[in-house]
């Protein structure tokens, strides 16, 4: 997975390339002090030692409950809590750096990174103090830290998908990338009309500096996402989405009159000390920022 760049498969990469490095540079008779096999056992301890401190860096994957598990006491239980939708499959598709101090990000091999279902859960959690739930298939057992992600099989998971719907007190949305509506996500748009919940919906898109023609598509994509929740759907009413929404749009609330947004804000480009402007950045707080925002707004709507 994206967030565990040293480990497992890619820590045996880098130490791969670490050993081939480390015995090209001895068959060249590069950097004299790297001798026989005390050089090659030191780029083996270097790469080691990348991978050592990556694996301490990036949380560690967490087992997934099965829905048996959740839904019935969750539902029994009468608490608040956060749904996260997406196409099946596409878990922790979106990954922003995390912000450091003076809201600057870091840079290189041990940047850290959140993904996506993380920030929405932080969000969840310290805005109205809950817990975030989410449906994979049933083969995954492992996934990302942060949300509770529980398998469900496939012919059970539109009636767990159903339960948790209709007793959500938000509803997230989470657009990836690269990947088109499928059959089982549009199902789960209607349902969520049906319930009579598109207030309690908030669509998250990927951020627009990472890939622009990827991120347009899913600004496209979203259009057509408002215009299922306000019903059938309608070419027209798509059309006036997507001369709406600004691009930069980075959430967007589904609201009784159509649609509220949130974009990234146009300020002027810092400058390095050299004089260059810096590179902005659409982080892990640029969506926090606003995620307190509309989650604020629902809860404020229901109470």
């Amino acid at each position: 997975m994206r967030l565990h760049r040293f480990t497992r498969v890619r820590g045996l990469i880098v130490l791969f390339v670490g050993l081939t490095a480390g015995i090209t540079l001895l068959a060249m008779g590069g950097l004299e002090k790297l001798s026989g096999v005390g050089g090659v056992l030191g780029m083996s301890l270097s790469a080691l030692v990348m991978i050592v401190v990556g694996a301490a860096k990036y949380p560690r994957s967490a087992s997934t409950p099965s829905h048996e598990q959740v839904v019935f006491g969750l539902l029994r239980a009468r608490k608040k809590y956060c749904l996260i939708l997406r196409p099946f499959g596409q878990d922790a598709e979106i990954v922003l750096p995390k912000t450091l101090a003076k809201r600057r990000t870091d840079s290189g091999p041990f940047t850290r990174n959140v993904t996506m279902e993380q920030l929405v859960t932080r969000a969840a959690r310290t805005v109205l103090d809950m817990d975030t739930y989410g449906i994979v298939d049933q083969r995954t057992t492992f996934a990302p830290p942060g949300p509770i992600l529980m398998r469900a099989a496939d012919d059970v998971w539109q009636e767990v998908a159903q339960r948790l719907i209709s007793r959500a007190h938000v509803i997230v949305l989470i657009l990836p990338p690269d990947r088109d509506f499928g059959d089982g996500f549009v199902w789960e748009i209607e349902q969520i009309r049906q319930a009579g919940a598109t207030s309690r919906v908030v669509i998250v898109l990927p951020p627009c500096d990472q890939d622009t023609e990827a991120y347009e598509a899913a600004l496209r994509r979203a259009c057509v996402l408002l215009a299922l929740l306000d019903g059938e759907l309608d070419h027209f009413k798509v059309h006036e989405y997507e001369l709406t929404l600004p691009s930069g749009t980075l959430v967007i609330r589904s609201t009784a009159d159509g649609a509220k947004w949130w974009k990234i804000h146009d300020e002027p480009p810092e400058r390095t000390m050299l004089g260059r402007k810096r590179k902005t950045v659409v982080a892990d707080v640029t969506y926090l920022e606003v995620l307190d925002v509309a989650l604020r707004e629902i809860d404020h709507e229901q109470s």
